[in-house]
């Protein structure tokens, strides 16, 4: 089947986006590095190589992690505000 006009901006919509991921998640990466090494290491070990794997048919790492970006922008936040479980403490 061949793809018609829309089709075909579509899907070129959708690799942009795919390029777009990969930029976002360098730079994420640059930023975890340079100011949160600690957590770039969970990073890397968890959602980084998962999100590369789902992005990449040529960056299979890891089967599915449970430790998401989200879990790494709560942990610093809640070191930042004196939350979570480091307030009760």
């Amino acid at each position: 089947m061949s793809l018609d006009n829309s089709q075909k901006h579509q899907l070129n919509k959708l690799i942009d986006y795919r390029d777009e991921i990969e930029s976002a998640l360098f730079h994420i990466e640059r930023i975890l590095k340079s100011h949160f090494p600690s957590e770039h290491g969970m990073a890397y070990q968890h959602w980084i190589p998962q999100i590369k794997t789902a992005l990449n048919v040529t960056d299979k790492w890891l089967p599915r992690g449970e430790y998401t970006l989200q879990n790494t922008i709560d942990h610093i936040s809640d070191n930042d505000n004196g939350s979570g479980v480091n307030k009760y403490i």
